[in-house]
């Protein structure tokens, strides 16, 4: 068996998410069945995040192994041959037979997209999501940001029938940035859970509209807050896994994005 890393970018709306969901299409069975083919026995992919519904992915990694020793570039050439239209594999490595995609991540980064302009663009819509923005101070929204940092018992921005036992996680940077109507959230971490990141959005929107200030966010970290009281869930468009890091670098210039 030869282990290998891929690097995949995809558009995920037409997809149930990363992970294989009975009777459903996601992006890891989509990936699953051309290795599989290509191996010709069953192949299965670890993915290093799994992103829901709708959600894309510029760099999500992968590992999985092969029966036989492949050439990255001829395996690189032969995954994209037969990926459906939405999925694209970037770079494609050997690696050790104990690297694994998950487990080894230090550090996941997801960004938020937003689009504020008076008119929708139908190019960019699949990606973004819109919201007309007079009303809105972000610049606001950006100074809530900085209570989001560090570790924190993030239970309150997650979907309650998902809260994971231990709900504690590391937030390294979340910054709101803004270029012209284009506004996005980058948000660096050691790991998310469901659906954290778009109900992050919803509590900025919440202080953008001057409903709660800035200091609001960190109550939500409190024992016993008041969840009820919470933003909504922003839609999966605009979010986009961006980046995973390892403790070495994965990539090199050999390995270079196509």
């Amino acid at each position: 068996m030869t282990r290998y890393a891929a690097e995949l970018s995809y558009n995920g709306g037409s997809y149930s998410g990363w992970q294989v969901q009975p009777g459903r299409l996601s992006v890891q069975k989509a990936v699953e069945d051309v290795l599989s083919m290509l191996n010709k026995q069953p192949v299965s992919v670890t993915g290093a995040g799994r992103t829901d519904s709708g959600v894309h992915a510029r760099a999500q990694v992968c590992s999985f192994d092969m029966s036989k020793e492949w050439d990255e570039y001829r395996l690189l050439m032969a995954l994209n041959s037969n990926l459906p239209e939405g999925i694209s594999a970037m770079r494609l490595k050997k690696t050790s037979h104990v690297f694994h995609a998950r487990y080894d991540a230090l550090k996941r980064e997801y960004v938020y997209f937003l689009w504020t302009g008076k008119t929708r663009y139908p190019h960019i819509a699949p990606f973004t999501h819109w919201i007309m923005g007079d009303r809105y101070d972000w610049e606001l929204a950006s100074e809530a940001c900085c209570y989001l940092e560090g570790e924190h018992n993030f239970s309150n921005f997650c979907r309650a029938r998902n809260v994971p036992d231990n709900p504690v996680r590391t937030m390294y940077e979340v910054k709101l940035r803004r270029r012209g109507p284009l506004i996005w959230l980058r948000i660096v971490g050691n790991g998310f859970l469901t659906n954290m990141v778009r109900m992050i959005m919803g509590n900025l929107e919440l202080v953008a509209k001057g409903e709660r200030e800035p200091e609001w966010m960190k109550s939500l970290f409190e024992p016993g807050s008041d969840k009820s009281h919470t933003g909504r869930t922003f839609p999966p468009n605009g979010l986009f896994l961006w980046r995973i890091e390892y403790g070495e670098p994965l990539w090199n210039s050999h390995n270079r994005a196509l």
